[in-house]
This record gives structure tokens, C-alpha cells and sequence, in this order.
């Protein structure tokens, strides 16, 4: 089974896809939408998509939600909730019952302050999350491992996902913050996400100055624990799997059974499942 673990869909705004300023003020050029989508997945042969919510949308999952309404077969979802807001932790279960979305993106990544990751106030969330049987994506930068290492440890039933390498910073190497992201590798419940390749990559396909970064996650998380992604949507939309194309041709250290797991088996582990709604 091939699974993409990382795309968004957006509307233009029209109503009733409204967009907001929940994460960002800015606005697409082009539109995402799942009808798009659903071709390209045929066309790229891909089984199963994971959406995560999109920013344009912010804490609005009513368009994601429909998506996987629409489209129960193919498509996942993860919301984009504020965390620090008394009823994040009802508004996941509300979801997850009513919409089957499986989980929600922590968002850490733009804060100065990310000390909230950690903090009790947390804990009915990673409760809720952990009685539900459902993962968090978490969207951060590698510096910032540290403050969400107390809640692994806390809450080793919850398995949390890291977005885009932890953006890491290229010019620092495999030495720099990097390492951090590495060493959790020791909590099970911590998995990483060898997405935005294209994007991450300051060459042009087959991107290997992201492979060191791709084969320092191999060797620390092995396979089992590694998830990919297609791309989508790309501007202009040449309905390539650039993302999925970049590990299938470009890593030469997997074997064709590892990359069956990144690019499918560890994603179906965490969200392809009977459902408890």
C-alpha cells in the first residue's frame, strides 16, 4: 500500500471554505483542492493521502473534514488545533467521533516560547490522544526536540510524528541542532517524516545533499518508523511524485523493502485501522 503522509488542500477562499488568520495572513496564488488531489493519486498510483489541516484554513477543519467525507476510502486527516486552549482536547474527540479525523498537528515551529509543549496543562490532550489510539504530527525545528521529550516520555502510548526533517539547517550540518532530533530516536513512540525533500533541497533533484539527513534517519529510526510524501500539489501542477520519486530512485542504502515502509507500511500503521467512532 503506497500512502502519502503529508498533503494539504485548500480552497481559494470562496465561501463556505472561508479562510482566516488563525496561523497566517497569507493567501494562495493557486488553489489545492481534493478533487486534484484524488487525480493525482490515481495517476501516481498512491492509495491512501493523509491531509493535514492548512494554514489558510487555520483552526477551521470544516474543508478537510468534508475531503475525507467525500472521499472516506482514500483520505486521513489530522486537524490543526490551539493546543492551549481549554477545549482542545473535547474539540480533537468531537472530530475524531463525528469526522473521523485521527489526531492533530502540533504547531510549535513559529514560537519564541515553546515551553507549552511540556506543560500539565498538556495532559488532557495527550490523555485523549492516547485513550483514542491516534498520533500527533508535530511541527517544529530540531532545537526545539528537548521540550517535547517529557511528554514521550510520559506518554509512551502516543505516537508522534515529526514534520520535514525538523526543518533542519543545512549549513549546519549533521552536527548542528540535527543531533537533537537523532538522539530522541530512543523514545519508540517518535517517528520522523522525510518530507518537503524538494523544498528542504538546495539542488535539483535527485536532492542529494538531503540524503545524508535521509540516511542519518535510517540508521536511527530505521524504516519502521520513517513516513514519506508525494509533493502535492506542485505550481505548476506537473503531477509528479517528486517526493516519492526522490527516495524510490535517488536513496541507494534501502532496500526495496524499507522503502516500502517509508512510502506506505509505517503510515498505514498509524492511521489505517478499524475504526473505534
Amino acid at each position: 500500500m503506497r500512502i502519502d503522509s503529508h498533503v494539504h488542500v485548500w480552497t481559494l477562499g470562496e465561501p463556505p471554505w472561508t479562510h482566516n488568520e488563525d496561523k497566517t495572513t497569507r493567501r494562495p496564488d493557486y488553489p489545492g483542492l481534493v478533487e486534484d488531489l484524488i487525480r493525482y493519486m490515481d495517476l501516481n498510483a498512491i492509495d491512501r493521502t493523509v491531509l493535514i489541516q492548512c494554514m489558510y484554513h487555520g483552526y477551521d477543519n470544516t474543508y478537510m473534514c468534508d475531503c475525507i467525507r467525500r472521499f472516506p476510502d482514500r483520505l486521513h486527516g489530522v486537524a490543526l488545533l490551539d493546543p492551549c486552549q481549554p477545549n482542545a482536547a473535547v474539540e480533537m474527540e468531537r472530530l475524531y467521533h463525528e469526522h473521523g479525523v485521527q489526531g492533530m498537528r502540533l504547531y510549535p515551529i513559529n514560537d519564541p516560547d515553546a515551553s507549552w509543549l511540556s506543560d500539565d496543562s498538556q495532559d488532557a490532550l495527550w490523555e485523549t490522544a492516547q485513550r483514542l489510539g491516534v498520533p500527533f504530527t508535530w511541527f517544529g525545528r530540531c532545537h526545539q526536540i528537548p521540550l517535547l521529550e517529557p511528554m514521550l516520555e510520559r506518554f509512551p502510548g502516543v505516537k508522534v510524528i515529526v514534520d520535514h526533517f525538523g526543518e533542519p539547517i543545512l549549513s549546519e550540518g549533521l552536527d548542528g541542532d540535527f543531533k537533537l532530533l537523532l538522539s530522541a530516536a530512543r523514545f519508540d513512540n517518535l517517528y520522523v517524516k522525510t518530507t518537503r525533500i524538494d523544498g528542504l533541497s538546495e539542488e535539483p533533484f535527485p536532492h542529494a545533499d538531503i540524503h545524508p539527513y535521509i540516511k542519518a534517519f535510517y540508521d536511527s529510526f530505521g524504516p519502521e518508523r520513517m513516513l514519506g510524501c508525494t509533493g502535492f500539489p506542485e505550481n505548476p501542477q506537473r503531477g509528479e511524485a517528486v517526493g516519492f520519486r526522490a527516495i524510490e530512485e535517488g536513496v541507494d542504502f534501502m532496500s526495496d523493502d524499507d522503502k516500502a515502509w517509508v512510502l506506505g507500511r509505517t503510515a498505514a500503521s498509524l492511521y489505517v485501522q478499524p475504526s473505534n467512532r
